[in-house]
């Protein structure tokens, strides 16, 4: 008998230690997804007055150079400035919500909101470039547009109401 009680205590120590490694396992620290979008939310309810404010002053400046017939290379350069920081402040809102810890479900939801911004933040410096290189910027702005819809629907289907804000709806672009 005693030979079969140190058995039955490995046996038991086993049990034990495969239950606690899949426990710890299926227990994760990673936030609810309703905390997650709280944390969105919040970094858009601050970002929005910087990036609207950048976004409005890249578009005026824009417009105002696309009317004239043969702007000079300075007022391009000065909008290429523009829309690079408008670009980049895209890029930062991107980056700001890698950084935040992720839940557990939505994740290609999230991963294909983190794309939409960085791509979208891309097409600003493409426009930038094309404007700085006084190339024509149609075919660019067309698939800009396309970006700002895709993030506005990515942010609609992870119902970020905040950033719903700063994106608009997806029928506006």
């Amino acid at each position: 008998m005693r030979a079969h009680i140190g058995w039955w205590v490995g046996v038991a120590s086993a049990l034990i230690g495969i239950v606690a490694f899949v426990l710890t396992r299926l227990e994760s620290d990673a936030p609810a997804f309703s905390e997650w979008q709280d944390q969105v939310n919040a970094i858009c309810q601050q970002e929005i007055p910087s990036i609207g404010s950048k976004l409005e002053e890249a578009t005026g400046s824009f417009v105002e150079m696309d009317e004239k017939s043969d702007p000079a290379q300075s007022e391009r350069d000065a909008v290429s400035d523009k829309l690079e920081v408008a670009g980049s402040a895209f890029l930062h809102l991107a980056g700001s919500w890698q950084a935040l810890e992720q839940p557990d479900d939505h994740q290609d939801g999230i991963k294909n909101l983190i794309r939409a911004t960085s791509d979208l933040g891309h097409s600003y410096g493409a426009v930038a470039y094309a404007v700085s290189a006084n190339e024509d910027t149609e075919q660019l702005i067309t698939e800009q547009r396309g970006h700002h819809r895709l993030l506005a629907l990515e942010v609609q289907a992870l119902k970020l109401e905040q950033c719903q804000e700063l994106v608009g709806e997806p029928e506006d672009w």
